[in-house]
């Protein structure tokens, strides 16, 4: 398959919602209306490789915006308290960080998490009901991508009703203004709607069933059932509170995938540790990614390894021939005292210098002696990538979505959370991160703790911080030893100074949504 920048770069679809009296003889040359267009399947692929793009939905909420601001993962990073953006220009990044977050000083903000995501559904929507509407397109198919529509849609909601709560549940392309006056469907329903497409797109969608990478950077069917198993494993936890009968669907989901002869394998210790292979642009595309967002440097390049130097760093390098070739290196995701107390820097692989993180750049000077660079900071090493930095000033380093190790977690907690050993699911992500492999615990609540600390030390850097923290409604503690316990997300302080409490549970709605929208009716709680 072609990239998807290639094909987005020539879309120019216009999507009519509103009817109206002809006022033109003749259909004007720039753009199709859509009941014009989905009448082949290459038609098709190109409004479903729409969907793919940084401009709305998941691509977007990971894409960098402006450098100093990170992505908005970084900002509930921040709110977490288990990482520092140090340099945030955005008053409302700021705000979200201090749990000062207001619809004012935010607006802006949550205004463009929320519409991101509905313009996304929108155009999964209108691909959907095209699709359904035109029998002349081969079933077969024309099925992976409608499942691939119905995982967009499906995802853009669970991102949503995450951090907003009840939203409008639109599942319709848009036929009139009253379209847009939707009211807030309650959250179960909405879960409902995302179950509903990631189930169908899993099931019935005639989807490959590899890593992404290994189907040409499309949707595949280990993305779906990686979503749905944490979808699962969400509604178990809060708000909905499902609890065994989630855990087990979640269970069996993810065993699904583990069990799978797609290829699906985690990175392991052979030749360098895992964590390198993490690291490597080169294997952004292995066996271990059920989803990511792509990147190419001669086309939209990653901002990710701008990230990984301090902005102290020199631009010529003392000493050497190397200069950094970005204009600018900055901070904007730094590892929290709170979240590096959680890994043993000696036991913990992960925690070692120049895995997921470094305080220094190490290299040899033109007379050939060893130097070292020290950083005021930790810095995020996973992201660093020393051919853009030094070289090419692009990078194609991809962003992680869901990772493998992701599953095995989420296959882990919920068998755990039954009554049932996690071990086979646990002791594959401690085998490659320890020097010593620690023992499974023994006790329902001593697993618990031990499976969801392993989530906060394996997928640092990859946006799950904070619904860990929304969906368990805990909050990770580690002594002096590094054993971690978990106490209640609200009244916790989030090692700034302040202390969750229950309106932090979401965020605020946008004002420009509500203006424009009087059906949403009001304001989040404590707002």
């Amino acid at each position: 398959m072609k990239k998807i920048f290639h094909v987005l770069t020539t879309l120019a679809i216009t999507i009519h919602f509103l009817s109206c009296k002809k006022f033109l003889e003749e259909t004007p040359k720039s753009s199709q209306p859509a009941d014009a267009y989905y009448q082949t399947i290459e038609q098709v692929q190109t409004a479903v490789n729409y969907l793919y793009g940084t401009g709305t939905g998941p691509g977007n909420f990971y894409a960098i915006g402006g450098l100093y601001d990170g992505n908005r993962a970084f900002m509930l990073d921040n709110m977490s308290g288990l990482a520092n953006n140090v340099v945030a220009q955005n008053a409302g990044i700021r705000a979200f960080a201090a749990l000062g977050q207001t619809p004012e000083n935010a607006g802006n903000v949550v205004g463009g998490i929320w519409s991101s995501f509905y313009s996304n559904i929108a155009s999964a929507n209108t691909v959907i009901a095209k699709i359904a509407g035109n029998k002349n397109l081969d079933p077969a198919t024309v099925a992976p991508l409608l499942a691939t529509a119905k995982f967009y849609r499906a995802i853009d909601y669970y991102y949503l009703v995450r951090l907003f709560g009840p939203v409008p549940l639109i599942l319709k392309p848009y036929t009139s203004v009253a379209d847009v006056y939707s009211s807030r469907t309650g959250i179960d329903s909405v879960y409902k709607a995302i179950v509903s497409d990631l189930t169908d797109a899993y099931t019935n969608g005639g989807l490959a069933d590899k890593p992404m990478g290994s189907n040409g950077n499309q949707i595949s069917k280990g993305t779906v059932g990686a979503v749905l198993s944490e979808v699962y494993l969400t509604m178990a936890g809060y708000p909905l509170a499902g609890g065994a009968t989630y855990y087990q669907k979640a269970f069996d989901l993810a065993k699904e995938i583990l069990a799978s002869s797609g290829g699906y394998a985690l990175f392991n210790n052979s030749g360098s540790t895992a964590f390198d292979k993490l690291r490597n642009t080169a294997n952004d595309k292995g066996s271990e990614y059920p989803y990511f967002i792509e990147a190419d440097a001669s086309i939209r390049a990653s901002a990710l390894p701008q990230y990984s130097l301090p902005n102290v760093f020199p631009q010529a390098v003392p000493d050497s021939k190397l200069t950094v070739k970005y204009t600018l290196l900055t901070q904007a995701w730094t590892p929290t005292p709170t979240l590096l107390n959680l890994y043993d820097s000696v036991n913990d692989i992960r925690r070692h210098e120049k895995q997921l993180f470094s305080t220094s750049f190490d290299y040899t000077t033109t007379t050939g002696t060893a130097a070292t660079i020290r950083f005021p900071y930790y810095m995020p090493y996973r992201w660093f990538d020393s051919t853009a930095i030094f070289s090419t000033a692009a990078s194609s380093k991809y962003t992680t979505v869901y990772r493998l190790a992701d599953v095995y977690l989420v296959a882990a907690e919920a068998a755990n959370e039954l009554g049932q050993d996690p071990t086979p699911y646990l002791q594959p992500i401690l085998a490659r991160a320890y020097v010593i492999v620690p023992p499974v615990a023994t006790g329902q609540t001593a697993r618990r703790n031990q499976v969801l600390a392993e989530r906060f030390r394996e997928l640092a850097m990859e946006g799950h911080f904070w619904f860990d923290m929304l969906r368990t409604r805990l909050y990770p503690d580690a002594d002096a030893l590094h054993q971690v316990t978990f106490s209640a997300l609200v009244g916790h302080s989030n090692g700034r100074g302040q202390t969750y409490a229950n309106k932090d549970l979401l965020l605020p709605l946008p004002p420009t949504e509500i203006q424009r929208n009087p059906s949403l009716g009001g304001q989040n709680p404590g707002y």
